[in-house]
């Protein structure tokens, strides 16, 4: 006897085949678009070391200095510009990494946990009330919990677009532009999960938290640290960690200890992370 589904299967296979199709359609143009990025050239860290070649991946180099590893071709400032628009970066980049929309991504970092790290993490080592200052507020759900807990919050996305998103969901206030070059009142807390590798000069980054961050504040900076001395650096996370498109720098705790010295902060923690290649550094700024 025929069954019904022996007569869909024809169909339900040609659907497959057109999702299949659709998906390779799509990243084949996506991949294009970020492969023909205009990329500038580096010869050095951002601490002035010489780089030396690097064999896991020939786009970086290796710093003498402080041991960063160093995008050698990262994209030109224009060009970040572009990566990092609402439908580029949040969706094309995104669906490309196999990592859900903004749309979708409030309950994604709700129910994978980081959320509610994070606010476990500031309450341990960050004032109660005050100020917060989000760099990559994203969606903004972290900067909506802080508000719950009275913090008057702030966030920062680069693409006004973006800006405009997360302001009209989460009725938060949400600026745009490339930190440091957002004006800014001072803040109490400075937060920047997964930003500062993205960002062309991460002195000048942290240098401008410490500007914001009044007299005994707290910074909470996330981002990919090597600690494990493991070949290749961060293990199986290595591909992800080293995404030449969007990380200029990828960090050692001897170059976070050097850029705080830069920046007058006092490192207070270097012992967090949320997981592999997501490394957590807690910074305080001295009493005057």
């Amino acid at each position: 006897m025929i069954r019904l589904r022996h007569i869909l299967h024809p169909v339900h296979a040609a659907r497959s085949a057109a999702r299949r199709l659709d998906d390779w359609i799509f990243k084949y143009r996506a991949r294009r678009k970020f492969r023909d990025l205009r990329r500038g050239h580096r010869e050095r860290c951002w601490c002035g070391g010489e780089l030396s070649e690097f064999r896991w991946h020939a786009s970086y180099g290796v710093c003498a200095e402080c041991g960063c590893y160093v995008n050698r071709r990262p994209p030109l400032p224009e060009e970040l510009k572009r990566i990092y628009s609402f439908d580029l970066y949040w969706h094309t980049r995104q669906r490309l990494k196999g990592f859900p929309a903004i749309e979708q991504r409030p309950s994604n970092d709700r129910a994978d946990g980081r959320v509610d790290f994070w606010l476990e993490l500031i309450e341990r080592f960050a004032p109660p009330r005050g100020r917060a200052i989000e760099i990559g507020a994203a969606h903004g759900v972290l900067l909506g919990e802080l508000r719950k807990r009275g913090y008057e919050c702030i966030g920062v996305e680069p693409d006004e677009e973006t800006a405009a998103f997360v302001r009209g969901n989460t009725g938060l206030e949400i600026r745009a532009g490339l930190f440091p070059d957002v004006a800014l009142p001072p803040c109490d807390l400075f937060l920047a999960f997964d930003v500062i590798e993205h960002s062309p000069d991460p002195v000048r980054f942290l240098q401008g938290a410490a500007r914001l961050l009044a007299p005994g504040g707290v910074a909470i900076l996330q981002s990919p640290i090597d600690r494990y001395g493991t070949e290749p650096p961060f293990g199986e996370r290595f591909r992800d960690a080293f995404d030449d498109v969007e990380h200029l720098q990828l960090f050692t705790d001897r170059a976070m200890e050097e850029m705080a010295r830069r920046a007058g902060l006092t490192i207070v923690s270097a012992n967090e992370r949320l997981w592999l290649h997501h490394e957590i550094v807690v910074f305080k700024k001295p009493q005057a």
